[in-house]
């Protein structure tokens, strides 16, 4: 993803912990006018779509993580990778290395095709930014946060465990590490109507920032800077 020109857009990677909110706020920004891709519902279609990742998948965690229909049961696979043992860090280490190039590579054609289109800010959605190593592909890293006791009832709300939620967590980095990293901190402790208002707020500033990757690195970004080693080794 080259940068050095006025016509090239600032990156903006978008993450929080689970039950942040980040979605939410992916979904008020794109009102706003913002494009914004999400990697996570990339990472879905690819595994749904593409017929040799989900030849693997059926080959590394079984085929019935597939719905007759063809779409993907989340909550079969979640049960394989997410967990305490080894084997669940080794099954979702084996899932990233197949699927992230591959999302990676979508999102550099993807970004390169709304910049022809005179995009000049993009949000990129993920839940795995720092975990991969990715900041330093984007201009600016926004995290949403929030309270652990809201963060943990808006997933209970959504039918999570509490087992499934610790586990979630164990995989990313701490909801500490990403505020003390990020650019940006947009605390979600409020209502809809709350966090609405300090998404406009949030919007208004966004658009007015510059690049900064050329300042900080003092070189073009490329698209190799999005393949970076994975952090999950920091993850726990």
């Amino acid at each position: 993803m080259g940068r050095a020109s006025m016509s090239q857009p600032v990156l903006i990677a978008l993450t929080g912990a689970p039950g942040s909110g980040k979605t939410t706020v992916a979904q008020l920004l794109a009102r706003e006018g913002f494009p914004v891709l999400d990697a996570d519902r990339i990472a879905r279609e690819l595994m749904e779509t593409d017929t040799e990742v989900r030849h693997s998948l059926q080959e590394l965690f079984g085929a019935d993580i597939f719905a007759p229909d063809g779409r993907l049961r989340a909550e079969t696979l979640a049960e394989r990778i997410f967990g305490p043992e080894p084997h669940h860090r080794q099954a979702r280490q084996r899932l990233e290395e197949l699927v992230h190039p591959r999302v990676l590579d979508f999102l550099a054609e993807r970004i390169q095709e709304l910049a022809a289109a005179g995009a000049t800010h993009i949000v990129v959605e993920a839940a795995l930014i720092y975990e991969t190593g990715l900041e330093d592909a984007f201009d600016y890293v926004l995290v949403v946060d929030a309270e652990e006791s809201l963060r943990y009832a808006r997933l209970q709300q959504r039918g999570w465990t509490p087992v499934q939620i610790r586990a979630r967590e164990a995989a990313q980095l701490s909801p500490r590490f990403k505020r003390e990293h990020a650019d940006i901190v947009l605390t979600n402790n409020g209502s809809l109507e709350e966090l609405q208002s300090s998404v406009a707020v949030l919007a208004a500033m966004l658009r007015s920032l510059p690049s900064r990757i050329a300042e900080v690195h003092g070189r073009e970004r490329s698209s190799s800077d999005m393949v970076s080693p994975s952090r999950e080794e920091n993850a726990t």
